[in-house]
């Protein structure tokens, strides 16, 4: 091969690496405003909190999508200029997680042609402004970064160092101290409605739930002393804020955090150790909690359902000295253990167990919930009973809020079965038959199924909901797989996980949402590199 035709080879290959470069850099400015500015920004307090953040997303996605055509088109016209087309790699380059989120969006499309309200179904109108448009948006984020960002861990520090600045004002805000001032202005009466710069206590502790997730795993999974402690101090803010987010739907993460952790995490005995101390670390921030919070200030008050289950009980004090008693015990049998035994190597024997203790558990949850709703015993579980007994007021009247979500889905006929009344139209098709019971029964009037995904399954139907869930579910598998190379990402995984969790009695909004779908993205982006990296050599 001449000089010359080498010469021109290697120009190619410097211009595709600059091209790549180009595109991550952009999406990586994309994602630090996402995980870095949006969720702290606001314009007047919380009286427009939902709107304001709505408007700063549409314009950063605008603005973001303008300026990455943009550049793209010009780099796609010097190529063609080159006289060579640009080669994409020789890997596959759609992944389930793609389809599934262009599979979303076409059916979100249909369901808003057929919607009976078609103008609410694009904009969100009706709802949280999650219509269409919104969900165009969150999938130009979800490609733009899935192919061009190389994700690196400093994009996680900076997702938690904004996180602990969201949390330590609303834990602030948690013991009357507004630093801030978000609530000179407000009714009394709503004070412990709203929290930080988030706005409403769901969708703060929605927010929460990513950062403790993510923290936890972190801290887990970090061999550097330094950042290790920074972890811990992330996870340490992070569970405080979300005990004080004063909403029930928190535990819901915890619960998911602290009964999937093990799978991961139980390796071996140092993995044992490190999960102990996490449950050390959850169950001494509920005691202290309690014993900070004034009995007769206006949080006290506030505060209900199962932090009362869980402060209330006089064990708790007993199981979190178990808990660090444990804990040294590990610490001291690390020290005694060589590195050879069966306890120190790694291993999947601890994972299958929890496995099956888990197994037990869902089967004793459903025993309880038959033993209360079928035979009647609520009076054997104390202060569990009003989680477990099913009926209207359930929840917050959730349970009302879903029955009549699903006898509207009942009534569909098979194509809107399918495909749904619309983005974001679930009060339009509740307020059809229910609009006078809502009001005389609860004085108000229900927007949201308060269940992403019953709310999907109304709105987008069924076909809307298998993608959505083949969404979460194809995208946390990649980020496993990608952990054996990254163990980072498993931190995105959880992170979205724990958000997964709480969704169940939560509303998908554009405060929260994403930043979730961010982190998504940013997680199965980490495949970029890896293929990348993989064809190299």
């Amino acid at each position: 091969m001449d000089s010359s035709k080498k010469t021109g080879i290697a120009n190619i290959i410097r211009f595709y690496s600059a091209w790549k470069r180009t595109n991550s850099g952009l999406a990586g400015m994309f994602a630090i405003i996402i995980i870095g500015v949006f969720p702290l920004v606001f314009r007047d307090y919380y009286f427009d909190i939902l709107n304001y953040k709505t408007i700063f997303y549409y314009k950063a996605v605008i603005i973001f999508a303008a300026i990455f055509l943009t550049v793209n088109g010009t780099f796609l016209i010097v190529s063609i200029y080159m006289g060579c087309g640009r080669n994409g790699g020789k890997g596959r380059q759609f992944y389930a997680s793609d389809w599934s989120m262009l599979d979303f969006i076409l059916i979100a499309g249909i369901s808003t042609l057929q919607s009976a309200t078609p103008a609410a179904a694009l904009w969100g109108s009706g709802g949280r402004f999650s219509g269409l448009l919104l969900w165009i948006a969150y999938a130009f984020m979800y490609f733009a970064v899935r192919r061009s960002l190389k994700l690196r861990q400093w994009y996680l520090d900076l997702f938690l160092g904004t996180g602990m600045a969201v949390c330590i004002i609303g834990i602030l805000q948690y013991f009357d101290m507004d630093p801030i001032g978000f609530k000179n202005l407000m009714d009394p009466g709503q004070y412990y409605m709203f929290t930080s710069t988030i706005g409403n206590i769901n969708t703060y502790t929605s927010y929460a739930a990513m950062l403790a997730g993510a923290s936890a795993l972190l801290f887990f999974t970090e061999e550097n002393r330094i950042r290790k402690i920074w972890y811990l101090l992330c996870m340490s803010v992070s569970f405080c804020g979300l005990i004080t987010g004063m909403s029930d739907n928190a535990y819901l993460a915890i619960f998911a955090l602290i009964g999937l952790l093990p799978l991961y995490a139980f390796k071996n005995l140092r993995g044992v150790r490190s999960y102990v101390f996490i449950l050390a670390v959850l169950g001494s921030e509920f005691w202290g909690i309690h014993r900070a919070t004034k009995p007769h200030s206006g949080a006290a008050g506030q505060m209900g359902g199962l932090y009362r289950v869980i402060t209330g009980s006089h064990y708790l004090i007993i199981l979190v000295a178990v808990l660090w008693a444990v804990y040294l015990i590990l610490c001291r049998m690390m020290k005694w253990l060589p590195d050879t035994h069966p306890l120190m190597r790694e291993g999947n024997r601890g994972r299958w167990a929890w496995f099956a203790f888990l197994s037990v558990g869902i089967v004793l949850l459903c025993f309880a919930l038959y033993d209360v709703n079928i035979r009647g015993n609520a009076g054997n579980y104390g202060g569990l009973a009003q989680y477990l007994a099913i009926n209207d007021d359930w929840g917050t009247h959730r349970w009302y809020i879903w029955r009549i979500g699903m006898e509207s889905y009942g009534g569909f006929p098979l194509k809107q079965k399918l495909f749904g009344a619309g983005p974001d139209t679930y009060g339009a098709v509740v307020m059809e038959n229910y609009y006078d019971e809502m009001v005389m029964r609860y004085g108000e009037f229900f927007d949201s199924a308060h269940n992403e995904y019953l709310q999907y399954l109304v709105t987008v139907g069924l076909a809307g909901l298998v993608a959505y869930l083949a969404l979460l579910v194809t995208s946390i598998r990649k980020m496993i797989r990608l952990a054996g190379k990254q163990p980072y990402v498993m931190a995105i995984a959880f992170a979205v996980i724990c958000y997964a969790a709480q969704a169940a009695v939560n509303i998908s909004v554009p405060i929260v949402t994403p930043v979730m779908l961010m982190l998504l993205a940013m997680g199965v982006s980490g495949e970029v590199e890896t293929d990348a990296s993989e064809t190299d050599a």
